[in-house]
């Protein structure tokens, strides 16, 4: 009796010792990572956090300047290419130069849970399990997509031939649409090898890697682009594209449409399919160079200066101008969503004149400040003709305070359609008869109203030779679109109004503004230097005085070489 009494106190001792092994084994340790789990190869059972990550960092510091070899031999044909050495290409890298991140905090975190679940026996499997070494996890780690992709290209990516997808072009000649064929690639398998060394670093492992060249087709083949060409062409054949400018209609063309096209890869499901669209860049070129004629220019009205009174002789009209962005929105919305709609209107602003009849009476455009003279006697009809047609185009003009005015600028285009006539000018080392010979005529008179009006000339280009109509030699501009040209800044503080107007031979330009109290002396021009080829030099000085100090000083340098080495041409 005492024998089984002994024996039972033994076993319940036993148990109870079972038990707190067993219990004692579930539950602790509570901050330290279940016995036998790894991590990245590394044992890491009963360590906590901190010390893992202590030692995990030392081992990836290590594991990170370890190198990875990546070898690749090309085809003779790639070789006679690229190098004269039949010979294996080889490059070594250190890990770290990949652009490998290991992310530390978040691999501890699933390792850390085993054995520390709210269910008991769930906690003795998963801590039994780890003492069979049934729990080794990889470490989190992400590789730079840039910093492997250029690590590729700047080492083998001259053994690399590119997939080429099927092209389709708009051949103008035979307004049709064309396929270029799709030609296959050879690429390395360059997310094969990331994902391998991405498992590799994983547990802190380097393989070296032997590349090879996979043939690789292009996504958009012929099948493809024919698809695309008959959508382009329902879009096309759907016309005819009316653009509509108020009464005005511009019809789009097929050669506009198929220019237009870009087709774009896009995903279909399993497929890759070219999308019909439109280049905008495209449209919006076109849409520029039909601004031109379509666009209209704010007018300010039209004033007369006369018996010390400032008129309107014309009233102020706004300007409209093609909002190019918005148009070819519009224009792609509409032919390319099978819209019934075949009209389209093209979308403008409005552009308001500077100088409203509200603002008239704050022009303070007061008295004549500065006045230019030139005589054109013994010009040819033609010659006359163009003086009159451009010195009337400056009559009325308005320059705003502080504005830089251009005199290529404000003449705009100078041709038969303006109603110019052919006349010589002083081109290309050669006095030929050309539209709109005599305006410079018209540009001198400026510059000197400019300079007797204290006006600050910022570029000024004397002629080439000396000119009979432009005496005294010194006080000239010439004037070529685009360059050189005649600029000038209105620096009276107010509005200035040009009129124009021509008495006998002579052409006179009055500028009309706010007398601010100005003094402007003109020095010269001096001429110097004669050769008796005709050459010689002269020198123009401009001053402005201002509450007796010197507000503007600015010396005209002129250069003229002899007549002789610029040959007059005929008009046949």
């Amino acid at each position: 009796m005492k024998k089984n009494a002994k024996l039972a106190v033994s076993i319940l001792v036993v148990a109870v010792f079972l038990i707190a092994i067993v219990f004692c084994f579930v539950f602790f340790p509570k901050n330290d990572f279940a016995f036998g789990v790894m991590l990245g190869g590394e044992k890491i059972g009963g360590l906590s956090k901190e010390k893992t990550t202590e030692i995990l960092e030392n081992k990836i510091n290590e594991f990170l300047e370890k190198k990875i070899a990546f070898s690749f031999t090309p085809s003779k044909e790639k070789i006679s290419e690229t190098s004269n050495q039949n010979e294996t290409y080889l490059k070594e890298i250190k890990i770290k130069d990949l652009g490998l991140t290991f992310k530390i905090n978040e691999s501890l975190e699933e390792p850390f849970s085993i054995g520390k679940k709210n269910n008991f026996w769930q906690n003795l499997k998963e801590k039994f399990l780890a003492l069979q070494g049934k729990y080794q996890f990889p470490l989190i780690v992400e590789i730079n997509d840039q910093v492997f992709d250029n690590f590729f290209i700047e080492n083998f990516g001259q053994f690399e031939i590119l997939p080429q997808n099927a092209q389709i072009i708009f051949n103008e000649k035979l307004m049709d649409f064309e396929i270029q064929d799709s030609k296959e690639g050879l690429l390395f398998p360059k997310d094969k090898i990331q994902q391998e060394i991405q498992k590799d670093a994983a547990f802190l492992k380097n393989n070296d890697f032997y590349l090879s060249l996979e043939k690789t087709m292009p996504e958009i083949g012929k099948e493809e682009a024919l698809e695309a060409i008959v959508k382009a062409e329902e879009i096309i054949n759907a016309g005819p594209y009316i653009l509509l400018d108020g009464e005005k209609k511009i019809e789009l063309s097929k050669k506009n449409l198929g220019t237009w096209f870009s087709f774009l890869p896009k995903k279909d499901g399993s497929r890759t399919v070219l999308s019909p669209a439109f280049d905008e860049g495209l449209i919006k070129n076109y849409l520029s160079d039909l601004s031109k004629s379509l666009n209209v220019n704010p007018q300010n009205p039209i004033l007369s200066f006369e018996n010390n009174n400032l008129k309107i002789i014309s009233l102020p009209k706004a300007g409209k101008i093609l909002n190019i962005e918005k148009s070819a929105k519009e224009i792609q919305e509409k032919i390319l969503t099978n819209s019934n709609e075949k009209k389209i209107a093209l979308i403008f602003e409005t552009v308001e004149p500077k100088i409203t009849e509200e603002k008239f009476n704050d022009l303070r455009i007061e008295t004549l400040i500065g006045k230019g003279v030139s005589n054109f006697a013994g010009s040819p009809k033609n010659r006359i003709h163009n003086i009159k047609i451009a010195a009337e185009k400056f009559n009325g003009t308005l320059i705003a305070p502080d504005e830089e005015f251009s005199f290529n600028r404000a003449l705009g285009e100078v041709g038969p359609s303006q109603g110019y006539l052919p006349e010589l000018v002083i081109k290309n080392n050669k006095t030929v008869p050309e539209y709109g010979g005599g305006v410079c005529q018209v540009s001198t008179t400026m510059f000197r109203a400019a300079v007797y009006s204290g006006m600050d000339i910022t570029e000024r280009h004397p002629h080439a030779y000396p000119v009979k109509y432009y005496n005294p030699q010194g006080f000239d501009a010439t004037v070529y679109s685009p360059s050189p040209d005649l600029k000038f800044k209105n620096n009276t503080g107010n509005w200035v109004l040009i009129q124009t107007k021509i008495e006998g031979n002579n052409l006179i330009f009055e500028f009309y503004g706010k007398d601010d109290g100005r003094e402007v002396i003109v020095k010269g021009p001096y001429q110097y230097d004669f050769k008796e080829d005709g050459s010689m030099k002269a020198r123009l000085e401009e001053e402005v005085w201002k509450d007796g100090n010197l507000f503007l000083k600015k010396i005209f340098l002129s250069s003229y070489a002899s007549p002789k080495l610029y040959p007059t041409e005929s008009a046949e």
